[in-house]
Order: C-alpha cells, then structure tokens, then sequence
C-alpha cells in the first residue's frame, strides 16, 4: 500500500450538516488495502503485521493510536489496536466500529486473485475475507471521512486480535477503554445493509475417556478400547441443526499410540450453541450424559471440562443502535435489514460489557473454506454504509 493514496492534510471547510448521501469511495484504493492486508500471514497471535499496517495509516488520519496488552495475555506478537478520533460535533453520542486482524487459518505465500468484481484465492488457503472484508472498509471510510472533513461526533475503533480463537481479543480489552455508548461490528456475510440484533450463547466442553491398555493381538479382551467408547457415544448424538436455533458438533477427536495397542484414552472437543441460553446448557449435558453413559457400559471412565466460550445477546427491535443503522442505511438508498446469525463475533462480548453493538453484513461469501470470496462491490458498499452510520450518529443528538 503505497502511502501517497492516503490524504496527509486536508482543506478547511464549514462544519455544516448536508443531506446523507452515498459517499464516492476510492474503490482502487479500498481494493489496494484489502490486497495488502489479505497478503499478510495473520493466524491468531500473529496478528502483527496487518495491525501495524492499520496503525500507520490510520495515524496519517488523525487518530491516535495504542496497542493494549491482549497480546502478552494470550501469547501473541501484537495486542488490540484501538485508536481513536475526537468528534468535532458536540453532544453527538460517540460510537466504535470494529473489525478483527486475525485470519481462520494461516495463509502463507497467498496471492489474492481479481475477477472482475470479485476477490478470492487460488483454491489453496482461505482469502481472509473474514475479516479484512471488515477491516478495509473501515479504513477507507475514515479516509473519506479524513479528505471530506464530514462532521462526526467521537469515533472509536477496536480492531482486535484472536477473534477466530474464541473472541479472546476481545474477553482481553479493557471494557474501561471503551470510550463510546453504541457499537458496530463488520463482521458477517451479506447482504450489506444487514444488521445482526440476536446471537447465540456458545460452550465449549473437552472431553476425556479413560479405558485400559491392553496389546491388540495377544490380549485384545483384556483392554477397554476409549475409541470404541467415543465412537459409540458420538453415533447416538445430534450433531449439526439440533433446532432452527441450536446447533452441536464434534470437532476434535484424538486417540491412540499404535495399532498394536487397545487406545486406552480419546481426547474429545466439542460444542454447542443456542440462541436460548437455556438449550446450551440442556444440550451439553445430554452430550456429556451420553459419553458417560457408554463409557460406564464399557468399564471406562469419563472426564469433562466446560468453558462458556461468550454468552449470546438479543437487542431489541428500538435499540438506538439498531436506529441509528437503520436511518443509516435508508438515507443512502440502501435495503435495510434485521437478522439473526447461528455465529459469535465481538459484539457477543461488547454487549456482554454493556456496549449495545450490532454485527453489520459486510459481504464475505464462504468463509473459512478455500473458496471463499467477496465482492469489491460489496466492500464499497460497506464503506459507504459506516460512513453513512458516522453521519447519522452525528446528527443523533437531535433526537436523543
């Protein structure tokens, strides 16, 4: 990312109120920051060099800019960028936007491909849509709002690390430093213009069956196979759509040293998530009576670690937040709509803190696969749309 695309000093103008409308984007330049991040190797805990990219340029806009110690905290190379932007509309309810650095999954060597109005890899790794999809658009829209001098109240953003991992970025910012009342997460699939207000509560519980050794040829009766007792166990479960807002899998199972020997133990680690906190609960512990049940059948014993991952949260219908983007996304033309999602994201834990927050519809298609994509269209839209939010947040104290 050539640093000249960036504005270094803008003409003074009126700080007058016009009416809303789509702002032009430097599509070029959205897409040249979206290439540029995509091509960083950012799994979680080594979010460093796309977060240092973000720094830079979002100081040339005027923000101040500070890594927290979420980095220390989980042992990564970086910690959450969190940069901030006086308002220069007094009284205007001060908002945050955020977006997350780190990638599903390492994308060493990738070379994102255009065609036409799409972005995507080779087929090889992921593209990262999820979330530099977010991210971009966030940075080219504070671009915007930086050439323009568009009036805004205070703007925070906290673009975070370890998202992918269990939000745990985000369980390591310091609600102390959250220095704005709504919030607004780029982080979901389209449309754009969709606005997430119900997400789901999320457990995670690992899993251990002990069984006993034994040599597989010479004395196969005398061990209990923890395996067998697994696989038993999994077969008699739910897995996948449990409801239309409940949902369970198995993820990871690992088990024995050798063919020669009965497995004497099996790793599990497993979830399950619900929009009614209530379902979670009710579905890990049919899991783990189950697993119990046939390890017990067996002469095998079963140990379980649960660990709430983030509770769910649901705004309601005349949230300011969900107002306020609602106003947004009409007043430049754009469809507008209420959603819920089956996935956690930031917000989860933004709410959780006592930050209303919204997940926003950014336009990443088939994420955490190797044909993932996005639509340059999408993310111009996206920009567009947070900097419509940033507007209409400016003129919110009329209403307030």
């Amino acid at each position: 990312m050539l640093v000249e695309h960036w504005p270094q000093t803008v003409t003074p103008g009126a700080q007058v109120f016009m009416a809303i409308t789509a702002r032009t984007i430097n599509q070029d330049r959205l897409v040249n920051l979206f290439l540029d991040l995509a091509r960083q190797n950012t799994p979680p805990r080594a979010e460093k060099a796309a977060s240092d990219i973000a720094f830079r340029l979002l100081e040339t806009l005027g923000f101040t800019c500070e890594y927290d110690d979420a980095g220390e905290k989980v042992g990564g190379n970086v910690g959450n960028l969190i940069a901030f932007k006086k308002g220069t509309v007094e009284g205007a309810p001060p908002i945050f936007f955020s977006a997350h650095f780190d990638t599903v999954e390492p994308t060493p060597g990738l070379e994102p491909i255009i065609e036409g109005d799409i972005i995507r890899s080779d087929g090889k790794t992921i593209v990262g849509a999820d979330d530099i999809g977010g991210l971009a658009p966030i940075i080219e829209a504070m671009a915007v709002l930086h050439e323009e001098q568009i009036p805004h109240g205070d703007i925070q953003l906290l673009l975070t690390i370890c998202e992918e991992i269990g939000l745990v970025g985000a369980k390591h910012l310091d609600p102390r430093r959250i220095q704005a009342k709504y919030g607004f997460v780029l982080d979901a699939g389209p449309p754009v213009g969709s606005f997430i207000y119900h997400a789901p509560t999320q457990d995670i519980f690992e899993v251990w069956i002990h069984g006993r050794a034994a040599h597989a040829g010479a004395q196969p009766e005398d061990g209990i196979s923890a395996l067998h007792v697994a696989a038993k166990a999994v077969a008699r479960m739910k897995i996948g759509r449990v409801d239309h807002e409940t949902t369970a899998n198995v993820g990871i199972i690992h088990s024995g040293t050798a063919t020669n020997i009965i497995p004497f133990e099996c790793y599990l680690k497993c979830e399950t998530r619900s929009r009614t906190s209530r379902k979670v609960d009710e579905q890990r512990d049919l899991m783990i009576a189950i697993f119990q049940e046939e390890a017990e059948a067996a002469g095998a014993t079963v140990t379980v670690k649960v660990d709430r991952a983030y509770n769910g949260y649901e705004l309601a219908m005349d949230a300011p937040v969900l107002l306020i983007g609602q106003e947004a996304t009409e007043s430049i033309g754009m469809e507008h709509l209420l959603r819920v999602t089956g996935g956690g994201a930031d917000a989860n834990i933004f709410n959780a803190n006592g930050f209303p927050t919204t997940v926003l519809g950014c336009g990443m298609t088939n994420i955490h696969r190797h044909d993932e994509y996005i639509h340059i269209s999408d993310m111009v839209k996206s920009a567009q749309l947070v900097l419509a939010i940033t507007e209409t947040a400016a003129r919110w104290s009329e209403k307030d």
